[in-house]
């Protein structure tokens, strides 16, 4: 199948409505949409369940039949000014379903415009009940520690202050000026506290002498609930210099733990919406497997019988049948990638010569690329034996071949699509000191800084007819051996894809 006719495929796929309702509905943000008149005219399964009512019972009605006025008031407040101005408001809110149970929320909210002139408002919300809490931990254990705490925003805006501070700076329990408290304990740095800093300074206080403190900034730190970042400040009164080393080196390891914490508080929610979208992920694999792999292959047997009689007839169907099953080898391999990245069967393990493996293995790929890919295979493990699940690792080799190819010469059939002249993959086995080491390395046209970021990510493709699985299934097969992968590469001067894992027995259970 040619690639435009396969482009089009694609999109036919993405733009059929029922498949775009039911991937949104199995999202777990909460995702509704709005008309001019901020009515409902689309709500997920998560926001639905976020209110308490049914999708058929919120279509058509707003804010205002389901929140208690003064929430509503506010929701609808922030949706005019959005439709109005076409700004994107985020915010945290606190909303309350049907069932009474009040929970904050971080609220995006954009405008967007249909094909007919409608203007519409698209919002999501992400429940931060979680965050709280853990806010809620932090600042308990804040009023515990022998050191005054500052957590101000980048905006300016302080966000928290614990007793021991404000006692310090003689700060009352209510509103003060933040610019004030940062020019007490800024010590005449303009980049405080916005930058990582350590120094003593002098502080000033209405009733009673000043203090000498020490002061201790983080520098700007991602929040874990928003793509805001604000700063902790801690503050030690050293006048009496006879505990300050043991201060300052307590110190050091709260403000250490403190960024720790922030940056645990951030890896658990990444990896909390991680799991969602690999739960996603699985359901839709499963449904996969079962809904397309049996009629695909009851489609290659009727093809295969099709061939056969039409053999030697001369109908001239021949290059039909051949696209369709081109056609279903790609479907084929495509079924195969999402089982691969899902897969938790244990490795099926054989102990064989790898060298001879991989030469047997690269022979046979190679007559599926274009004639024009020249291939060069260097082999260097002398006949050193491995344990290996052939079938697993013989998906690693002819996934890193065919992005090789792919990136150079596409399928070999379009001439725009060629990037270089003379195409070239070298592959090389070698012992180092991390193990067996395989390389498939290029002459093609690189990988950009940016895409080198994201390219073992599930799901990220720069292909029109990819899946974005591929490395990652190759990345989860070598982690399933107990190795791993690494990629190398500068724009203009091709790629080098490097898997390794250890020369010894292979992992038996999955990663």
């Amino acid at each position: 199948m040619s690639t435009d006719e396969d482009n089009q495929g694609v999109a036919s796929a993405i733009n059929d409505p029922d498949l775009l309702l039911q991937i949104l509905d199995m999202l777990p943000t909460s995702i509704f949409v709005k008309d001019e008149q901020l009515r409902f005219v689309f709500s997920n399964q998560a926001h639905c369940e976020l209110i308490g009512v049914p999708a058929e019972k919120l279509i058509g009605y707003s804010d205002a039949d389901f929140y208690p006025p003064e929430e509503a008031s506010q929701f609808l407040g922030r949706d005019r000014t959005v439709i109005e101005s076409d700004e994107v408001n985020e915010s945290e809110e606190w909303a309350t379903s049907q069932s009474g149970r009040t929970a904050p929320y971080l609220t995006r909210k954009s405008r967007i415009a249909g094909r007919d002139g409608s203007v519409y408002l698209i919002g999501t919300n992400t429940n931060l009940s979680e965050i709280k809490r853990r806010e809620e931990q932090y600042r308990a254990l804040a009023e515990t520690v022998p050191v005054g705490i500052w957590q101000v925003g980048e905006g300016g805006g302080t966000l928290y202050t614990n007793s021991l501070l404000r006692e310090l700076l003689d700060l009352g329990e209510g509103e003060f000026d933040s610019a004030q408290l940062r020019d007490q304990l800024s010590g005449g740095r303009s980049d405080f506290p916005g930058t990582a800093a350590r120094f003593e300074t002098d502080t000033a206080v209405a009733n009673g002498p000043g203090r000498r403190v020490l002061v201790i900034s983080s520098g700007w730190l991602s929040r874990a609930d928003a793509d805001r970042r604000s700063a902790m400040v801690s503050v030690v009164d050293v006048t009496e210099l006879t505990e300050l080393q043991r201060i300052n080196d307590e110190i050091s390891r709260l403000n250490r733990e403190l960024s720790s914490s922030m940056q645990k508080l951030k890896d658990a929610q990444d990896e909390i919406v991680r799991r969602g979208r690999m739960a996603q992920l699985g359901q839709l694999t499963a449904t996969v497997a079962h809904e397309l792999r049996n009629p695909l292959g009851a489609v290659r047997t009727a093809v295969f019988l099709v061939e056969r009689k039409v053999k030697d007839k001369g109908l001239g169907i021949e290059p039909q049948v051949q696209r369709i099953n081109n056609g279903i080898t790609r479907c084929d391999n495509i079924i195969s990638q999402l089982l691969d990245f899902t897969r938790t069967k244990a490795l099926q393990s054989e102990h064989v010569d790898f060298d001879e493996w991989l030469a047997h293995t690269v022979e046979e790929e190679a007559q599926k690329l274009p004639e024009m890919v020249a291939i060069e295979l260097s082999l260097g493990l002398n006949g050193l034996k491995v344990d290996i699940d052939p079938g697993r690792m013989n998906r690693v080799i002819i996934n890193l071949m065919s992005n090789a190819s792919e990136a150079m010469v596409g399928k070999g059939d379009d001439p725009s699509r060629i990037s270089t002249q003379t195409p070239r993959i070298r592959i090389t086995s070698s012992l180092t000191a991390r193990g067996v080491e395989v390389s498939v390395s290029d002459n093609g046209p690189g990988i950009s800084p940016e895409n080198m970021a994201k390219i073992l990510e599930p799901l990220f493709t720069t292909k029109n007819f990819g899946t974005g699985l591929g490395l990652p299934a190759v990345e989860k097969i070598l982690e399933q051996h107990g190795g791993g992968l690494a990629v190398s590469s500068q724009p203009g001067e091709g790629a080098c894809f490097t898997a390794w894992f250890p020369a010894r027995q292979a992992k038996q259970d999955a990663a």
